[in-house]
């Protein structure tokens, strides 16, 4: 992940104090205890995405009609959140040291979205906050270089690279209000999620260590050295043994901690990024990880999967294409005999057999596809780069439905809690969505925006229905099958965005090429386009579907629909 953001350079005593790893207590200004009003979701989150296969979901009895609607807005980004006894948990990666309004860690209230309490911390935090024993656990530290690191990053042979400027912390939080309850400061940033397993905390972190705590006290128990910086990867546990993927060099470790020793280090064949941001999935007795091959002009995604003894199994390729700025990269989902991965290279969403490596199918996104989905009634629920949301068949990989919500998704995940999805997004929004809004139902609904009353209301009403119904096309369609819900959303058809048409009226006439289109005739290109016949320029349904187009121009602005954002539209599908 190569986001670099400027940061103040912290003088020589602090970065003394930083390596020493000093625990210390801190007196903070005390937060009110707020009770959630439900205690729905896990009683604990212990690792990145819950579980070995990285697929955050939780059905039941208990949560089986759990359906809740709402979005809570904060002033910096978001990502990794989890869910606990009814809070949901998120992190803030504003990177703002000089204001106590960004660097946050926000509670939730799971059913309401009202905010419980929130925690400053001393720089930002890409952590899935952990919830275990009462208490939240959280990372802080930056993506950069400093000094000689900055130089031996760019350096591919390089080796003992630290990474993460200004402050990094291990925080250990009291779940009731967010204080802290012991904070351990490290020489390099603490940006993967940690695992919390009977009573210990492991980190594995920017200094290349990884480490073991007491996860009560704050006490470290041990510390191995593996060399190579952990940028967002988060470790998983399986059967006593930690795996952990870092970078320079790009290897993958396994760590016994019961023993607190290094097992094995398996090379990463020609990877040069990616896989220190790739959390790990295990399942069916092997570890799963994405990176980078190829060069910074011609990058291809690569699959890996080894086996528990360092050997690899198969790895496959899933193409290439442009690197993004944000080179964050998903994390393989795995369930049952698939595994689910999304590329931030190819712009698409793979399901690969487990086994074998072999692709199944493949889903081309709007945008990169940075972020991990969520699989739950054969259904996939994954975000990309342009803030388009979408609900994909796990199966054959076709397009259920899609909606653009605000911001862009980062290399987080989507936590699914009975029929609500719980999703941050990079532009500060924190979304409880329920199902019944990702269904082809819902997002061709007729639009939710007053029409006024009269006969000016009774013409806006005939327009409507002609741009929701089929009479204008011989083989079934309508103009709400790429401008969904009536025009007022943005969404995915055929592999395009179809752009909301909220406020597109009154960007007509334009000049395109050198040539004029007016209104009239984006509409019969439309109708066209459904193998329709062109309407006349004084027809009644002409001068319906302009009253219609002008009205949805007229004033009334797209955050009216619940869960839109801005946009607009030249009209048409293609």
């Amino acid at each position: 992940m190569n986001r670099i953001r400027r940061y103040w350079i912290w003088i020589l005593p602090i970065l003394v104090g930083l390596a020493m790893g000093l625990m210390l207590s801190q007196t903070q200004t005390s937060n009110p205890t707020a009770i959630a009003t439900t205690h729905v979701g896990p009683v604990s989150f212990t690792k990145y995405a819950m579980n070995d296969g990285n697929n955050p979901v939780f059905e039941g009895p208990a949560v089986a009609h759990w359906s809740e609607s709402w979005t809570y807005t904060a002033s910096e980004p978001l990502q990794q959140a989890s869910v606990a006894n009814g809070v949901v948990y998120v992190s803030g990666d504003g990177g703002n040291l000089s204001s106590t309004r960004n660097d946050l860690i926000y509670a939730l209230d799971a059913q309401t979205g009202s905010l419980l309490w929130t925690r400053h911390l001393d720089n930002m935090s890409m952590t899935t906050p952990l919830v275990a024993g009462g208490m939240v656990f959280v990372g802080s530290g930056t993506q950069g270089f400093q000094g000689v690191n900055l130089a031996k990053e760019n350096n591919l042979n390089a080796t003992n690279v630290v990474r993460g400027t200004g402050p990094n912390a291990i925080y250990a939080l009291d779940a009731a209000n967010g204080q802290v309850v012991w904070e351990y400061r490290t020489l390099g940033e603490n940006m993967p999620t940690f695992v919390y397993s009977q009573g210990n905390l492991y980190v594995a972190n920017g200094n290349g260590a990884v480490y073991a705590f007491n996860a009560r006290t704050g006490i470290r128990e041990w510390k191995v050295d593996i060399g190579s910086y952990v940028s967002m990867s988060s470790p998983t546990l399986a059967n006593g043994i930690l795996y952990v993927s870092g970078a320079h060099p790009y290897n993958l470790y396994a760590i016994n901690v019961e023993t607190h020793q290094l097992m094995w280090s398996a090379p990463l064949p020609s990877v040069f990024a990616g896989s220190d941001d790739c959390s790990l999935a295990f399942a069916h007795n092997m570890i799963y990880v994405m990176g980078t091959i190829g060069s910074w002009a011609k990058p291809t995604s690569v699959v890996f999967a080894f086996d528990p003894t360092g050997q690899l199994a198969w790895h496959t390729a899933l193409g290439s294409g442009s690197l993004p700025t944000d080179i964050e990269v998903s994390a393989p989902v795995v369930t049952g005999s698939t595994l689910y991965v999304g590329s931030p290279i190819t712009n698409a969403e793979y399901a690969l057999n487990a086994e074998t490596g072999k692709i199944e199918w493949t889903f081309h996104a709007a945008g990169p596809i940075s972020e991990s989905p969520a699989v739950v009634n054969n259904i996939l629920y994954v975000g990309d780069g342009t803030g388009m949301f979408y609900a994909i068949d796990a199966t054959t990989g076709t397009e259920i439905a899609s909606k653009m919500l605000t911001g862009s998704f980062a290399a987080d995940y989507p936590v699914v809690v009975g029929q609500t999805i719980y999703q941050p997004d990079e532009n500060g929004q924190m979304f409880a969505i329920p199902f019944r809004a990702l269904t082809p139902a819902a997002l061709h609904a007729a639009p939710n925006i007053p029409i006024p009353s009269g006969v000016l209301g009774q013409d806006i009403k005939k327009g409507e229905a002609l741009f929701m119904g089929t009479s204008l096309s011989p083989i079934g369609l309508s103009c709400d099958t790429c401008h969904v819900a009536g025009g007022t959303l943005t969404s995915f058809h055929d592999g395009l965005v179809v752009p909301s048409l909220l406020g597109a009226a009154s960007g007509f006439p334009k000049i395109i090429n050198g040539k004029i289109k007016t209104l009239d005739g984006q509409i019969n290109h439309c109708i066209k386009g459904m193998k329709g016949k062109p309407l006349g320029v004084n027809s009644p349904d002409m001068l319906e579907l302009n009253l219609y187009l002008h009205w949805l121009s007229s004033g009334w602005t797209e955050h009216l629909v619940t869960g839109t954002s801005s946009g607009s539209s030249s009209g048409g599908c293609k």
